[in-house]
């Protein structure tokens, strides 16, 4: 697994089961984040504002401590709450994880309507590469033609 930065960076209002669950992400401690995101989840004082944020961390760092289920956690937070891109960008990396490259691009582009500017999002987007227009559109990525066209007009081997 590789090193998560974490990129909620307003942790004032935040509660400390969740700023700890973020340390522990930060430093791949995965199944020390889970019981600490899941507290923050359980916690009374949880301001609806932010618990979309915490379920996307609980679900994220649940799917990275191999379950598998947890991404239905991160999908079905994004259809509550859409409009926040630290929860967009949570599917992203999940989508990702599982090697969903397609839905981790549609999260991203969701997320990047209503924060055009973010660093987490933008920087997942680089990283995972856009793909060129087909040159034969109706015919599929894999079909021969469009690979040596491909390859032919973009130069690569």
């Amino acid at each position: 697994m590789s090193y998560i930065k974490a990129i909620y960076f307003d942790l004032s209002q935040c509660n400390e089961d969740f700023v700890k669950g973020i340390e522990f992400l930060e430093q791949c401690s995965v199944k020390d984040s889970v019981a600490c995101f899941k507290k923050a989840c359980n916690s009374n004082v949880v301001s609806d504002q932010l618990l979309p944020k915490y379920k996307s961390y609980y679900g994220l760092s649940c799917l990275l401590n191999g379950d598998d289920e947890a991404i239905s956690i991160c999908r079905s937070v994004v259809n509550i709450c859409p409009h926040d891109a630290d929860v967009c960008l949570n599917l992203a990396r999940a989508e990702a994880f599982i090697n969903n490259r397609k839905e981790a691009l549609h999260a991203i582009d969701r997320g990047l309507v209503f924060s055009a500017h973010h660093d987490g999002l933008n920087a997942l987007k680089s990283k995972l590469g856009v793909r060129g227009r087909r040159f034969v559109p109706f015919l599929s990525r894999n079909n021969l033609l469009n690979i040596a066209l491909g390859r032919f007009i973009r130069g690569k081997k």
